[in-house]
């Protein structure tokens, strides 16, 4: 890194901001030219549909207060001479990858700001990182039932989180539903996962493209390519 580098990264939800968390620690790896800041939301919400004309009223849903965040931002990080960039990060669940990335990039433009903002899309879910490490899930959950965590297929769209919980968790997905009672408990097991794996996760040998998408564009932002 050739000078001081700040970024700014808005999520959708708690465990996606543990994760990143641990990501960002282990990128950082005590270099004092890097510093970062982390926004999650309480869940992911719809991009508004009035162009130039958002509200200032707060949902605490990521795509739905985004337009008022990345202005906010936009305001505070002009003030920091380094380099600086805004990721917002989400996951694609059932929308078309293609469209939405076409709508965050149409409403970006219709803000005008100064500041570069990158939209890294976890196909399907943010699990789908946790799954790209295989030794990582193996280091943090030893009973992992293996011959199911090597039939995943990087960045599936099966049902991500819950491929997740059929090979870590006793008795899978179904006994998780049926301990976990409701989605807070679920949501408990996804933080979980994300402490755990996020921890001896190794950042430069995982096999999900969406999250390497991200690391690619980290490194553009630090010019550390």
């Amino acid at each position: 890194m050739i000078e001081y580098t700040h970024i700014v990264v808005l999520i959708e939800d708690k465990s996606g901001e543990i994760l990143v968390e641990k990501i960002l620690q282990k990128y950082a790896g005590g270099d004092n030219n890097f510093s970062y800041g982390i926004k999650s939301f309480k869940g992911l919400g719809k991009i508004p549909c009035k162009k130039g004309n958002f509200s200032d009223i707060k949902s605490g849903r990521l795509l739905t207060d985004l337009p008022q965040y990345l202005r906010g931002y936009d305001t505070s990080l002009k003030q920091m001479v380094c380099q600086k960039a805004i990721f917002v990060i989400l996951d694609k669940d059932d929308s078309d990858c293609a469209l939405l990335k076409a709508s965050l990039l149409e409403m970006y433009a219709n803000l005008n700001l100064s500041i570069k903002v990158f939209f890294c899309i976890a196909i399907e879910e943010m699990e789908a990182w946790l799954l790209g490490d295989e030794n990582a899930v193996l280091t943090a959950f030893p009973s992992a039932k293996l011959s199911l965590l090597h039939k995943y297929e990087n960045d599936s769209i099966i049902g991500t989180w819950e491929w997740l919980a059929d090979v870590v968790h006793p008795g899978g997905v179904r006994r998780l539903k049926r301990d976990a009672g409701t989605y807070y408990g679920i949501g408990k097991f996804k933080c979980d996962c994300a402490e755990k794996i996020g921890s001896v996760m190794d950042i430069r040998h995982n096999m999900s493209p969406s999250f390497n998408y991200f690391i690619s564009k980290l490194d553009g932002v630090c010019q550390n390519k």
